[in-house]
């Protein structure tokens, strides 16, 4: 159960982040972070274990605001 709960974690993450799991990406967007372990687990107990679930379950903006500064630079160029 464990496993499903961190394979949850990541592969959220990942869609939320476009496959950009690096430390930055993942402190610029922390409130994202937290409204996903939020969604998977509560005082405890295991809410949800599918990755798709939970990235529906989450504000719009929190999905599309992934792009920091510098990545909007790198697109530009």
């Amino acid at each position: 159960m464990l496993m499903a709960v961190l394979n949850c974690l990541f592969e959220s993450l990942n869609q939320i982040l476009r496959k950009n799991m690096e430390r930055r990406s993942l402190l610029d967007n922390m409130d994202g972070v937290f409204l996903v372990v939020d969604e998977i687990v509560d005082g405890g107990v295991i809410l949800e274990s599918d990755p798709q679930q939970v990235v529906e379950k989450l504000p719009s903006e929190v999905v599309l605001c992934d792009m920091t500064i510098n990545n909007v630079g790198m697109i530009e160029k």
